[in-house]
């Protein structure tokens, strides 16, 4: 290799300056001065406008961002409410249009904008759903293919509130829901001690770590709640503790050992997981119940300090924050590399989301179940939670599975015929 051809090589002492800046994934990547691989000289598809479209319906509304490519087909993705689209617009405008799908180096060039995470998210998904309909693809087999043929899913569960006290509404509960295979549900016991009996759920004071410590008499609801639905279940139906982040990390650790003999799936978000990764680990040391976090995480960066500190061992990819399907595939794997399981968290986000994180959860082997509560554009599930008002297809679980439709992209798309505006971003 002559004098000039080494010249253009990034030098050691270049890689490890971008790596000290957190750059180190960027090395090879174009400056933000410069389109995107835009002196790449074949025909391929390019990049050709992103739009916003407002649908609306039965006075409920969906923000979609849609990616159009120059062969006319698109993509598709469900956009936050918080409304900095101009801001991705402008960078779409310098660094996008124009450009190939080239959804991993896209990214990275979102990321170095500085672009939210929810927006970044939102364009990756549009991205995938685009680059699997320009190849006739489903896009988990752009993720490296299928490795199952359908998807466990879950939902919360209780009894009804005036009976949230009775003992045998649990078992009868258990019983009803373990006649399905592979059944699995969620509550909260904490907080529906509180809605049943209007007394003080907590201890005075808050820790010094965050959060509070539950009452005894709170703490005896909450074993209850678990003995029963065991009681009623069996091993058919696996149970799990949605914590809601209200607990200090001693409360939670009493909580956890009386319901250890009960066999959880897991503990979800017993401690704040803002306030301090630590006193989750704390927790996740104390106990042998698995503990779950990561619904208010955002991207590679939250969890990567997540799975570092081994405060969880099971991982609630967040479907909005994520970092779209291109940091989720890279959260699994460091997380499979750990011993540590995927459990995508769901809860009222836009429908696309949802079937984007079902597209990873065919392609990824760490997956354990996904969660599916409030699933609009569904044709099944808990009454008002669940009708299909803008798909052109609904959703269709069968009582605890779910089998994608095998069709192009994310697999499935909204009905345009109820935008009722639309803005060009770029």
């Amino acid at each position: 290799m002559d004098h000039q051809a080494r010249s253009n090589q990034p030098n050691r002492r270049t890689l490890l300056k971008q790596s000290a800046l957190g750059m180190g994934a960027l090395a090879g990547l174009p400056s933000l001065g410069h389109p995107l691989l835009a002196a790449t000289p074949d025909k391929g598809s390019r990049i050709e406008s992103l739009e916003l479209l407002v649908l609306r319906r039965n006075r409920e509304q969906r923000r979609v961002l849609k990616v159009i490519s120059s062969t006319g087909a698109a993509g598709y993705a469900d956009f936050p409410d918080i409304d900095y689209a101009p801001a991705l617009g402008g960078i779409a405008k310098n660094h996008l249009i124009g450009n190939h799908l080239a959804v991993e180096a896209i990214c990275s060039t979102m990321r170095q904008a500085g672009v939210l995470c929810s927006h970044r998210t939102a364009l990756d998904y549009a991205l995938w759903d685009l680059l699997g309909r320009e190849t006739g693809k489903p896009v988990y087999e752009l993720l490296g293919g299928p490795v199952r043929d359908r998807i466990r899913i879950y939902r919360y569960n209780k009894p009804k509130r005036d009976e949230l006290a009775n003992e045998d509404a649990w078992r009868a509960l258990g019983r009803k829901l373990a006649q399905d295979p592979g059944a699995a549900m969620k509550t909260d016991s904490w907080l529906n001690f509180q809605r049943l009996s209007g007394k003080n759920a907590w201890e005075d004071g808050v820790s010094e770590g965050g959060g509070r410590m539950p009452t005894e008499e709170n703490m005896a609801f909450n074993e209850m709640v678990f003995r029963c639905l065991r009681e009623g279940g069996g091993d058919k139906l696996d149970l799990i503790h949605g914590g809601h982040g209200q607990c200090s990390a001693e409360g939670a650790i009493a909580t956890c050992k009386r319901l250890e003999k009960y066999d959880l799936l897991w503990m979800e978000e017993p401690v704040a997981p803002t306030s301090s990764m630590d006193e989750m680990a704390r927790v996740a040391r104390a106990t042998t119940v698995p503990i779950a976090t990561g619904e208010n995480l955002q991207g590679l960066e939250d969890f990567t300090r997540l799975i570092d500190k081994r405060a969880a061992s099971v991982l609630n990819l967040p479907p909005p924050n994520v970092g779209g399907l291109t940091e989720a595939r890279k959260i699994a794997a460091l997380a499979e590399i750990r011993g540590m399981q995927i459990a995508p968290h769901f809860f009222s986000y836009g429908p696309l989301c949802w079937v984007a994180m079902a597209n990873l959860c065919m392609a990824a082997p760490n997956v354990l179940i996904l969660e599916a509560n409030s699933l609009r554009e569904s044709s099944n599930g808990p009454k008002k939670l669940t009708e299909n008002l803008f798909f052109k297809e609904p959703i269709k679980i069968d009582g605890y599975y779910f089998v994608p439709s095998r069709k192009p992209g994310l697999g499935y798309e909204y009905d345009e015929k109820f935008v009722v505006s639309r803005k060009q971003l770029a």
